[in-house]
């Protein structure tokens, strides 16, 4: 078993301080380049081939992944360069992006041409995903081209045809076999196997059934020493559940209730489609992860890791969080300046600020 060192205890060793600086470095560099992407016009990159070269890359880089994944032989491979950077956040950012423009660039989504090219990008996404394999990412990826496609004006038709593709491709992962069937089986009742797939499960739910209602006090809990795996990832919010309590993971719903509630409170402001897309997409990609992540950690869901954005260890996802945060300020400034609405005058504090 692996347990986390003690701090006080192990002070000399430089290992234990890998982590948060590598956490605190990545913070500062996307949060100075988030600043940066807010400053600047956000329609100098939504336009011509750069949207098109957002997705391209996209594609590439979990091309990489794939081929690196059967060059190494691993059965399973999620990053570039080892396990420091995954393609799958970076993945999302260019499917906001491009479907933002996309969308826009047609007027809608009523010609089954313009449908078809809009889909492409994140059903080939979606695949490669598949292949790592990271069928949880490629769910993400198609619930959010399904979010935005609907409010970026599809025929009721047509999205009927995308719900339909959507649910087969979710009936297909949850009557696949092996390691899909048994988080299935251990969701179901994660006490039939304890100690092997229902572990990680007993083990959250015996953190959050320990913190009860005030927590057992910050740095006190026992989860995070080793029983519960991915303690400070996927599992993050069980480790705040045990240590601060219901009312901690209270505080952690409100602060994101407030950031997804600004966005989409913009973007029904927004003037512009793209902008609402944009502003839509941001706030679909917070929400869901969130809910995700809190369903999972509460056995509501089968167990599939995503990390919870801006709480979650993980350099990949704290970064491209940043940098949509970045996006959505740099389209809530400019409204600010250009239009004539209630946003110019609005006393309200900036997304970064609350981030």
């Amino acid at each position: 078993m692996n347990v986390v060192p003690y701090l006080i205890d192990s002070y000399q060793k430089l290992s234990i301080y890998k982590k948060p600086l590598i956490q605190m470095l990545v913070f500062l560099i996307g949060f100075l380049l988030a600043s940066i992407i807010a400053k600047y016009d956000y329609r100098k990159y939504m336009g011509g081939a750069i949207p098109y070269l957002f997705a391209l890359i996209a594609i590439l880089s979990l091309l990489a992944v794939f081929i690196k994944k059967l060059i190494t032989g691993k059965a399973v491979d999620r990053w570039l360069f080892g396990g420091s950077i995954q393609p799958l956040e970076f993945a999302k950012i260019a499917l906001l992006i491009f479907l933002s423009y996309y969308i826009v660039r047609k007027g809608n989504l009523r010609q089954w041409k313009h449908l078809f090219w809009a889909l492409l990008f994140p059903i080939i996404t979606a695949l490669l995903l598949l292949t790592q394999p990271d069928k949880g990412g490629a769910v993400f990826i198609l619930l959010m081209t399904a979010l935005m496609v609907y409010v970026g004006g599809v025929p009721k038709k047509a999205y009927l045809l995308i719900l339909a593709v959507f649910f087969f491709f979710i009936y297909y992962i949850l009557t696949s076999k092996g390691y899909v069937a048994e988080r299935l089986s251990a969701w179901r009742d994660p006490f039939v196997d304890p100690e092997d797939s229902g572990y990680q499960i007993i083990q959250s739910l015996y953190a959050l059934a320990r913190g009860g209602i005030m927590g057992v006090g910050i740095g006190q809990g026992l989860q995070k020493l080793g029983p519960l795996p991915a303690s400070d990832t996927d599992y993050v919010i069980a480790v705040v559940g045990e240590e601060m309590g219901f009312v901690g993971v209270f505080v952690i719903i409100i602060l994101y209730a407030i950031l997804v509630g600004r966005l989409l409170w913009y973007a029904l402001m927004s003037k512009g489609h793209m902008e609402k897309l944009l502003l839509f997409g941001t706030a679909m990609n917070f929400a869901i992860s969130f809910l995700w992540n809190l369903a999972m950690v509460s056995n509501l869901i089968p167990p599939k890791g995503i990390a919870l954005p801006l709480v979650s260890y993980g350099s990949s996802n704290l970064f491209a969080s940043l940098i949509l945060l970045g996006i959505a300020q740099s389209v809530i400034n400019h409204q600010e300046r250009s239009l004539s609405s209630p946003l110019r005058t609005s006393p309200t504090p900036t997304i970064l600020k609350h981030a």
